[in-house]
């Protein structure tokens, strides 16, 4: 379970992490790439619009974007909470 979460402010730097992860998170205003047990992301409001939209063209075939979270301990507590 990952647990360390680190910043990354340069565009550049993240999209090498974030090429290198097998998907990336947004949940608006981030960004996160797991890369081994390090979660890293990037928040979206310090970037320009233009390396945003770069961003996203980069990395859209591994992208998924995220409606809500929720906290659980299980798949059957989960469940509960849905019904």
């Amino acid at each position: 379970m990952v647990r360390e979460f680190l910043e990354i402010d340069d565009l550049s730097t993240f999209i090498r992490v974030a090429e290198q992860s097998p998907l990336v998170i947004r949940k608006d205003p981030f960004l996160f790439a797991q890369y081994y047990a390090m979660m890293f992301f990037i928040n979206l409001t310090t970037l320009k619009e233009g390396d945003v939209r770069r961003l996203f063209e980069l990395l859209k075939s591994k992208t998924v974007i995220v409606k809500s979270m929720v906290e659980a301990s299980s798949l059957s507590e989960f469940i509960k909470m849905k019904e």
